[in-house]
């Protein structure tokens, strides 16, 4: 676990057998009382409670048996439970005050001496009964001669040397009884107490809207003073019934009494009512084997936000692209024509620091509970990766991008994006990068489908204009035939009639050769589908327990048989058209076969016997040599067209999804555009719609223009044409269609081509000249390139100088500071992958750190934040879960750095380094303290 803070499931007020209104059994001796400790101990790991404070009335005597057993627990194989497992168990009082007449808890450091408990009771005027007695004695209100007030009870507190600053008081501030500070009489009281902190009997529900409004802070008379309220559950049962049942989770690195006094001060952030809300993929660990300025370290991250400090040149941004550059989060070089100078100085950085000194960069982080661990080489670049207790295997830089794609901003990054097209589209396009790759697949998978059925249709229309050639030229043959055979003379009756049946032959021989081949072709379908029969079904897998095993052991029962009984008819299938099954068909080929030789026997010797005729013979002998080819070719090309089927609907149809993908795209992110808009509080806006990749339209059809002559600025006359129009992407699909029918006139060139109407084309300037060159040279194969690609959006960025009055400025026209406040704003807004960033108060306006740091109490139950800084406020105020304090191992000559600290906020070591080491760093301690009205 890392050294910073962690939320622990807290039940402030536990009485023990001693109370004097116990319900149960009473365990007096020590046999007994260890047991029930014991018990106790369980009970509480039962529940989930992480931490109790032992509070009975005026005494500790029972808190050393539950301390001692919380130390020595087991876990159920008898080993001890970890240490940052154990139960935490406060040391603590009940008290009854006289002035003000109220109790109060009083919550000691966990480590805090037993043997120096009894001192306190001293000094409050407290005689306690003895630890063997079974209950405390009767509760006496601790006097006003004694304690007058809470400021005098911390500083009473404090004189003794042991627990000074090791203490904290939470008054009663339950909705109603004797025993609340919250009573008439008392805002004097509540104003100048120095308690940050109070507790409720029971749920913080039972306050009503004016104790509410007193303890936030709302109340004129009872200072405006905001305190954290801490749910107690006052268990007294010896059946635990109400324990843990009303717990509040409380966030510390130690538990001291000065981290729940850190709690109170950052309320919002340290102290949650319900199980808190935190990061699920988040960065736990980075570990170097050698680098040249911090040399070998580890580095335990938090699982919601850490600060890197220290003074200027100790590592911090050393740190970040350590982590960065193991994370591969690169921009590949083809991703921008030119790599920035950023990319440029980080993999310089790499060799200089890394390389050279033979490093590895391993990183550890946790999705959805899962851990992974990358080991990233900078010899040889070699990247593997391993998921949970998978062995490790090699892996692209892709890879892990894909598996966690942090967002991460080198110093003054920020500030410079705003001028970055890509960079402003991947804020809105990486929060649904997963829908917006699922549409891109299927558009992928559209255009391969619109590709395929177009050019099935040009085949189509191709074939068909073929068949109108080759049939005009039949119809020709076929006549000149028959006219030579009628201007034969000479010849008997007998051979004109063998003559005049060649052509019924010929018909039927052509019926014949297209069954034939109609056979050949199912014959090869049913082959592929037998194919594909085998591959499937899949048996469902072996190493995964159903929750239904007998259901699904029924469903692949009946799954097998039914692929079973499919193969089997696909089977028979195939077996018809085996040989023995078509004998009687092959037969009667065979017989047609032999009456055919028999009638060219007797056609040859018909012809032979007319040799005046000689050369018509042998004109009539070439025709019909031509007729069976040009019969063949028919029947070829009819066999395709029944093949290709009617790709104009499936065209149609791969068309119209194009238009509807399109149409999701922009919903998606028009949606996302606006959500972008809410996570920058109003100061962003952002518009898909008009947004259209124009720039790519006109690379498109500048490239399908090329050596028609169509001058470049009729192309820019269309682009912008699309770009006035209110739907973009309906116009441009117009225009399209418009298109296509004009690549598709060259099928009629031997015809008069008649211009159809181009509306859209005329609009934009084009005349009967253009259109004509296109006609020429525009081709079906041009068109579908452009048709089945698919569009990109860019969206229009605005900056809102007023939200009131609604005015907006281009987002490139804001200053640096503005586009980087407002984009850091959503960064903070977006929950999921870490956000890393080196020196973000470089970026942002001094005016808008209050706000930022906001945002960053909410950023972190969401998404895990890594971030170095100088300016303490971000640090102290933000609320930093995890410190991590870089130094020099040497001041003097400044060439190595050291991990010097970690921890959180509440430590003492921490706490003096961002006094020393940051800019504002006692002031940000002040102010933290101030915005709770101290």
């Amino acid at each position: 676990m890392d050294k910073g803070a962690h939320f622990y499931k807290c039940d402030f007020q536990v009485h023990t057998p001693r109370d004097i209104n116990w319900v149960g059994d009473r365990p007096v001796s020590e046999e007994d009382r260890k047991a029930y400790a014991d018990e106790f101990v369980r009970k509480c790991r039962e529940l989930g409670i992480n931490a109790v404070a032992i509070t009975d009335h005026h005494d500790f005597g029972f808190y050393p048996y539950i301390k001692k057993a919380a130390d020595n627990e087991l876990d159920d194989l008898g080993n001890p439970i970890p240490e940052e497992d154990k139960l935490v168990v406060f040391p603590g009082l009940e008290l009854t005050l006289s002035t003000p007449p109220c109790q109060a808890i009083l919550i000691i450091d966990e480590e805090y001496p037993i043997n120096a408990l009894e001192q306190i009771l001293h000094l409050l005027g407290i005689t306690p009964n003895s630890s063997e007695d079974p209950t405390t004695v009767e509760t006496a209100p601790i006097t006003n001669t004694l304690v007058n007030g809470f400021q005098e009870l911390y500083d009473k507190l404090n004189s003794i040397d042991l627990l000074k600053n090791r203490f904290i008081v939470f008054p009663n501030v339950s909705e109603g009884g004797r025993h609340t500070l919250l009573r008439a009489g008392n805002s004097e009281q509540y104003k100048k107490m120095p308690c940050v902190g109070g507790y409720v009997d029971g749920s913080l529900s039972q306050l009503g809207t004016g104790k509410h409004n007193i303890i936030n802070g709302k109340a004129r008379e009872w200072g405006f003073k905001s305190i954290a309220v801490f749910q107690t559950s006052d268990n007294r049962h010896r059946d635990f019934r109400l324990l843990g049942q009303h717990t509040t989770w409380v966030k510390w690195a130690e538990p001291t009494a000065e981290a729940l006094r850190q709690a109170c001060l950052a309320k919002e952030s340290r102290l949650s009512q319900e199980i808190p809300e935190l990061p699920q993929i988040f960065i736990t660990q980075i570990d170097v084997t050698n680098s040249k300025f911090l040399g070998s370290f580890s580095i335990k991250f938090n699982q919601q936000y850490n600060a890197i400090i220290g003074g200027r040149g100790t590592g911090k941004s050393t740190i970040l692209e350590y982590l960065r550059w193991g994370l591969c989060d690169q921009t590949p070089s083809s991703y921008e024509e030119e790599q920035s100078e950023i990319e440029k100085r980080r993999q310089n950085f790499i060799k200089k620091t890394l390389i050279l000194f033979s490093g590895e960069v391993r990183i550890t982080f946790n999705l959805n509970g899962i851990n992974h661990i990358i080991k990233r080489n900078s010899v040889n670049n070699e990247i593997k990766l391993k998921i949970g207790a998978s062995d490790f295997e090699l892996v692209t830089e892709e890879d892990i991008r894909k598996l966690l794609p942090i967002q991460a901003y080198s110093q003054k990054q920020l500030s410079s994006v705003g001028i970055k097209t890509k960079e402003l589209k991947r804020f809105i396009e990486q929060p649904i990068s997963n829908q917006l790759n699922q549409i891109k697949l299927k558009l992928y998978d559209n255009a391969k489908k619109t590709t395929k059925s177009y050019n099935d249709l040009i085949r189509k229309k191709q074939i068909q204009y073929e068949l109108e050639q080759i049939s005009l030229e039949i119809k020709s043959l076929t006549s000149q035939v028959e006219n030579l055979r009628k201007s034969l003379t000479g010849v008997s009756e007998k051979d004109k009639k063998i003559i005049a049946k060649k052509p019924k032959y010929d018909a039927e021989e052509n019926i014949l050769d297209k069954v034939k081949n109609e056979i050949s072709i199912i014959s090869d379908k049913i082959d592929e589908l037998l194919i594909s029969l085998s591959k499937y079904p899949e048996e469902f897998p072996k190493d995964i327990e159903f929750e239904n095993k007998e259901l699904m052991q029924q469903i692949e029962n009946l799954v097998l048989r039914k692929f079973e009984e499919i193969k089997g008819i696909a089977k028979k299938l195939k077996d018809s058209l085996t040989e023995e099954n078509l004998k009687n068909l092959n037969n009667l080929f065979i017989e047609w076969q032999n009456l055919k030789s028999k009638f060219e026997t007797n056609y040859e010797a018909a012809k032979g016997r007319t040799s005046s005729n000689r050369s018509q013979l042998e004109e009539i002998k070439r025709l019909e040599s031509r007729l069976q080819d040009l019969s063949i070719s028919v029947n070829e090309r009819n066999s395709i067209l029944k093949e290709i089927g009617n790709p104009e609907l499936e065209f149609e149809k791969f068309r119209e999804e194009w238009l509807q993908l399109h149409k999701e795209k922009i919903d998606l992110l028009n949606n996302q555009a606006q959500k972008f808009a809410q996570l920058s509080n109003g100061l962003i806006r952002a518009y898909i719609s008009k947004g259209i990749d124009i720039h790519s339209i006109k690379e498109s059809l500048n490239t399908a223009f090329n050596k028609t002559r169509i001058r470049e600025d009729r192309v820019q006359a269309i682009c912008d044409y699309i770009m006035e129009n209110e739907n973009p992407l309906n116009i441009w699909y117009e225009i399209l269609n418009e298109l296509r029918i004009l690549a598709e006139l060259q099928f009629s060139e031997e015809k008069n081509i008649e211009i159809p109407e181009v509306n859209h084309l005329s609009s934009c300037g084009f005349n009967q000249k253009n259109i004509k060159k296109i006609i020429e040279l525009f081709t079906p194969e041009k068109w579908i390139s452009i048709a089945a690609s698919e569009i990109e959006f860019s969206p229009n960025f605005q900056y809102c100088t007023n939200n009131q009055l609604g005015d907006i400025i281009p987002f490139s026209e804001a200053s640096a500071g503005q586009q980087a406040t407002a984009l850091l704003t959503v960064l903070l807004n977006q929950s999921g992958t870490p956000l890393i960033i080196d020196q973000p108060e470089d970026d942002i306006d001094n005016k808008a750190i209050g706000e930022i740091i906001d945002n960053i109490w909410t950023a972190k139950q969401k998404r895990q934040l890594i971030f170095s800084s100088h300016n303490a406020n971000l640090v102290v105020n933000g609320d930093a879960e995890l410190v991590i304090c870089c130094d020099y191992r040497d001041t003097s000559s400044q060439t190595r750095g050291i991990i010097k600290a970690e921890g959180a906020i509440d430590s003492t070591i921490i706490r003096n380094e961002i006094t020393s080491v940051m800019e504002g760093g006692e002031k940000a301690f002040r102010l933290r303290k101030e915005k709770y009205g101290f």
